[in-house]
């Protein structure tokens, strides 16, 4: 297939206006019928792909509006990839933009929530900076370095109870109120095998922020010597490259 009948193909799959009639070789009518069918399977398994990818938008939403959201947001932006499990990174600054759901601010830090768990899944592996192999010496100097974060983590920092949010979906909490409304901060990672997902304090949050600047961590420490613990907790977490 020439560039041109590919880009005129791929434009008569979001255009219900446009068929391909160069590609078939039936009659017009049988033709177009044919093909408003595969469309339409298109356009099925990237909703399901969206719906796989962010459940828990999907929930919120509720089944019918989600549809209707994957339906304009598909129109507006197809796959850029064959491997659908990569579709969607647009999908949270659409929902920020979209006029119907402005009103639901938290909605789209929700998208970016479940993109980061499906980054997360499929990272790339890397040896974690492990306190087994450091005593205090060896830890110490290490902090006067900037440490990189491991490649399956994102910190996300929302005006919006976001992890209460997420986890009343699992079951695994309540769903906050119009009354009860923090800002969360959540670090998404996988720790080994295992996705994680936890909800996280500002102390921990700057301890992130400062890791990667290169003395900033152990001037951090040296000032707030309690924060050592929270330190040792995101070890514990391996959500540090060792390299």
């Amino acid at each position: 297939m020439t560039p041109m009948a590919l880009d005129q193909f791929n434009q008569a799959l979001h255009n219900v206006d446009a068929i391909p009639l160069h590609l078939g070789e039936s009659a017009e009518g049988d033709f177009a019928q044919r093909f408003a069918v595969y469309r339409n399977n298109v356009r099925a398994s990237r909703t399901e792909a969206l719906r796989q990818g962010f459940p828990v938008l999907a929930q919120l939403l509720g089944a019918d509006y989600f549809t209707a959201l994957a339906a304009v947001f598909i129109q507006q932006h197809p796959p850029r990839s064959a491997a659908l499990h990569e579709y969607g990174v647009e999908l949270a600054d659409y929902i920020a933009a979209f006029q119907p759901l402005s009103a639901l601010g938290y909605l789209a830090d929700i998208a970016r929530l479940e993109w980061a768990r499906l980054c997360a899944f499929h990272a790339a592996d890397a040896p974690v900076l492990s306190l087994a192999d450091m005593d205090l010496a060896a830890l110490t100097d290490r902090l006067t370095q900037p440490l990189h974060w491991h490649p399956s983590v994102t910190l996300l920092c929302s005006e919006h109870p976001l992890y209460r949010l997420w986890a009343s979906q699992q079951g695994m909490d309540t769903a906050p109120t119009a009354q009860d409304w923090p800002a969360e901060n959540v670090l998404v990672w996988r720790q080994g095998l295992q996705l994680r997902t936890e909800p996280l304090d500002a102390v921990n949050v700057q301890l992130l922020q400062l890791s990667t600047q290169s003395n900033r961590l152990a001037a951090a420490l040296a000032e707030h010597p309690e924060w050592l613990g929270h330190l040792l907790q995101l070890l514990h977490w391996q959500v540090f490259a060792s390299e």
